[in-house]
């Protein structure tokens, strides 16, 4: 099974699944942003952390427009997350070797959740979703749009296989009402419908609950969600800021090409040196998308000027290395011997709540916890 599922976990690698598009709130979203990782680090920090719920060949509507109907191979997987019982839920498709790709093309079957609620069954349409940070205002929920055919990247120039994560659908605007699950029900045990020809039939899967298939990721990558204020546990008057972004060109564009835009993390550190006066220490550096580890080289700032145009004096002191453990938990090496300060490890936590895409990164007990 670990190769399949490496294979299929190689769609990630196509996306910016880390920065980009963290910040736009969407509270229906189904699994925390910055939570899926890339081909090498998923079998690397987790293992075979997926599990194929349903294979089968299946018979979907050809495409555009038409009754008659095309064999194609699907494969549900639930496949870890970097948050705790967290998962996505992922549909792939592929052509059986007797078709021919350039010519095959299927309307997008319907996919709707069944819950169960006091004995009462709830249907919820789900959406299948090319990019796994999209914000969920994209992607494929309806029998009249298509996949499949021509399509570059590939060797031949054709795709015979494609991947999907599962998710609400969501409309920004207040006046289109469209129905969602919550992540609770997606973590834990559902059923799922899925349309296939002749059109009005389907078949129901079965999804395991997520603790019961998966084990808990022992380290996250770094993605947008680590921004925020941090401090050191019994370092009062101090702390850290820390911002994770895309360097943007500066012609603006495509979104395809944001996908391939480096990614930076930078640190601003407001401490004391050894006779206890203010020190303000700062450091960049980029990284590739999906690592869990950077080391940034670390600049004392001295002698700017206030709301002035005069650049300060930098000079390099030491370094740190952040490791990223989860949404709320930092580890922090740094060393600073060459000005006097030593080196050490310290543990990082959140000094403010921060919410992105719904997911909150502290909840109410840590919050007071940390007063």
């Amino acid at each position: 099974m670990k190769t399949n599922v490496v294979a299929l976990l190689a769609f990630f690698c196509s996306f910016n699944s880390q920065a980009y598009s963290n910040f736009i709130e969407n509270p229906h979203k189904l699994y925390p942003p910055g939570c899926a990782t890339l081909l090498d680090l998923q079998t690397i920090l987790y293992g075979d952390n997926a599990v194929k719920v349903f294979d089968g060949e299946i018979e979907l509507l050809r495409a555009p427009k038409s009754l008659a109907s095309l064999p194609a191979n699907l494969a549900v997987y639930r496949v870890g997350c970097a948050d705790g019982n967290r998962s996505l839920v992922l549909f792939e498709f592929s052509i059986p070797d007797r078709l021919d790709p350039a010519s095959t093309y299927y309307r997008v079957p319907r996919v709707d959740a069944i819950d169960t609620v006091d004995g009462y069954d709830t249907w919820t349409t789900l959406r299948l979703l090319r990019d796994p940070s999209d914000w969920g205002g994209t992607g494929f929920a309806r029998s009249d749009e298509i996949f499949g055919g021509n399509s570059e990247g590939t060797t031949d120039g054709h795709d015979r296989t494609w991947v999907f994560v599962l998710d609400n659908a969501f409309y920004p605007y207040p006046n289109i009402f469209a129905g969602h699950i919550s992540p609770s029900t997606y973590n834990d045990s559902f059923q799922l419908w899925i349309e296939t020809a002749p059109a009005g039939w389907g078949i129901t899967v079965t999804i395991d609950p997520t603790a019961s298939l998966l084990a808990a990721n022992p380290r996250i990558p770094l993605n947008g969600r680590l921004s925020g204020n941090w401090v050191a546990e019994g370092a009062t008057d101090q702390g850290f800021v820390i911002a994770i972004s895309e360097l943007v060109p500066n012609s603006v564009p495509a979104p395809a090409e944001l996908q391939d835009s480096p990614l930076l993390m930078f640190l601003s550190w407001y401490t004391y040196d050894t006779n206890g006066h203010k020190l303000w220490l700062t450091g960049s550096s980029q990284f590739v998308m999906g690592e869990t580890e950077i080391t940034i080289p670390i600049e004392k700032v001295t002698h700017g000027e206030f709301m002035g145009s005069k650049t300060a004096d930098r000079s390099v002191v030491g370094s740190v290395t952040i490791t990223a453990n989860n949404c709320n938990d930092l580890t922090l090496q740094y060393n600073l011997s060459d000005i006097g300060l030593g080196s050490g490890t310290e543990h990082l936590q959140r000094l403010f709540s921060l919410e992105t895409a719904g997911y909150v990164c502290r909840d109410l007990e840590a919050r007071m916890a940390a007063k």
